[in-house]
């Protein structure tokens, strides 16, 4: 993928918000380029590999050495403090969240004929809760 275009310089800081206000993104979350007509055909054309052949699954071995320490280490306080145990959910979302950060193509999206290049992270994660 070619790099997403580059970032709109960034404008002169806003008056503080008040406490009660909620976040408000400022300038545009997202950039918008057409495709080429090679890159929708490609598109088109893995999209409907994805629907028509089996799937295959990669797993990859991470030395989780630091952080099984980090659990060890805080893991105490942080369930005293929080009343829920310290997982490995929350490094993995950090990593991920760090590993778009640097490749920020990877966070792209084919919208019709045109990419769609996010700048921003959201990260949704499924958790349980003691009423389902």
């Amino acid at each position: 993928l070619p790099p997403p275009p580059a970032a709109a310089p960034a404008a002169a800081p806003a008056a503080a918000p008040s406490a009660d206000a909620a976040p408000v993104a400022e300038g545009p979350r997202e950039t918008r380029v057409k495709m080429t007509r090679i890159r929708q055909k490609t598109a088109e054309r893995l999209k409907e590999s994805q629907e028509i052949t089996a799937s295959l699954t990669t797993f990859n071995e991470v030395d989780m050495t630091a952080i099984i320490e980090m659990r060890k280490k805080y893991g105490d306080a942080f369930l005293k403090k929080h009343g829920v145990k310290l997982g490995f959910m929350s490094p993995f979302v950090a990593a991920a969240c760090r590993a778009i950060t640097e490749m920020p193509a990877v966070n792209a999206v084919i919208d019709g004929n045109e990419i769609v290049y996010r700048d921003y992270i959201d990260v949704s994660v499924a958790v349980s809760s003691p009423k389902g």
